[in-house]
C-alpha cells in the first residue's frame, strides 16, 4: 500500500485544531465525531485496491469471513484446499470433445495397423475414432461427449466459490443444501448470508454468474 494513502489521524487532528483548544477532551470528542469519516475513508480505499480478478476476490473473501489463515495468492488448489482457505475455480460446464476419423488426424509417422478386412472380393476400411490428446484425465474417467442440450437446456455458472466446511458448520458463512440435493462436496450449496453475497456482487465482473460449494480436509 502506498505510504500516501495512509493517513495518521491522530496526528492529523492535532495539527488541525488551534494551539489554543489542544485539550484532551476536545481532541477525544473530535475524534469521536472523525470516526465515521475515517472507516468510510478506509472502507473506500480497501475497495479501491481490489477488483474482481481471481486473486482479489479469493483474498477480499478470506479477510472478510476466512481471517485467521494466510492467503498465498501463488498457491495452488490443492495448496489451497490443504490450507482450508476459500478459492475460486472454473465452472463445471462440458467441454466440446472433438472425435477425428483417420483421414482427419492422420499421423504419417505412426505405425498403424492394418484397417481392412475381406468381404468377399471387396476391402473394406475399418471406422477407427481418434481423439485429441488434450482430453486425457489423470483419473482415467471415460470422456464425456457433450450433447447439444448440454449448452442449450442448462444454465452453467461462471465460476464455482469453494468455502471450508469449518465456515459453514461454525455458522461463519450461512448456507443450506440446495432443494432436492444432499450435502456432499459434489453438491452446490444455497448460501443464505446477504453479507457474503453482496460482497461476491460488489467485486465480480458483470454478468458473471457463480455457485457456492463446500469441501470439507483432506483424508
Amino acid at each position: 500500500m502506498n505510504k500516501y494513502t495512509i493517513l495518521k489521524w491522530e496526528k492529523l487532528l492535532l495539527w488541525l485544531i488551534p494551539p489554543i483548544l489542544r485539550k484532551k477532551t476536545h481532541f477525544n470528542w473530535l475524534n469521536v465525531l472523525l470516526a465515521p469519516l475515517r472507516i468510510i475513508y478506509e472502507e473506500t480505499l480497501y475497495k479501491m485496491q481490489h477488483t474482481g480478478q481471481v486473486i482479489y476476490l479469493e483474498k477480499v473473501l478470506n479477510e472478510t469471513f476466512n481471517p485467521t489463515k494466510s492467503y498465498n495468492p501463488n498457491a495452488s488448489i490443492e495448496q489451497k484446499r490443504l490450507d482450508q482457505l476459500i478459492y475460486i475455480d472454473e465452472s463445471v460446464k462440458p467441454t466440446i470433445q472433438y472425435v477425428y476419423l483417420h483421414k482427419e488426424y492422420f499421423e504419417p509417422d505412426k505405425v498403424l495397423p492394418d484397417l481392412t478386412i475381406l468381404k468377399g472380393a471387396l476391402r473394406i476400411p475399418l471406422l477407427e475414432v481418434f481423439k485429441h490428446n488434450e482430453y486425457d484425465n489423470k483419473d482415467n474417467k471415460p470422456v464425456y461427449l457433450a450433447h447439444r442440450k448440454d449448452y442449450t437446456k442448462i444454465n452453467y455458472a461462471n465460476f464455482r466459490v469453494f468455502i471450508p466446511e469449518n465456515l459453514i458448520k461454525n455458522q461463519t458463512i450461512l448456507s443450506q443444501p440446495k432443494k432436492g440435493e444432499t450435502a456432499s462436496n459434489t453438491a452446490a450449496i444455497n448460501v443464505t448470508d446477504s453479507k457474503y453475497h453482496n460482497l461476491l456482487n460488489f467485486y465480480k465482473l458483470a454478468g458473471k454468474s457463480y455457485e457456492s460449494y463446500a469441501y470439507g480436509p483432506e483424508k
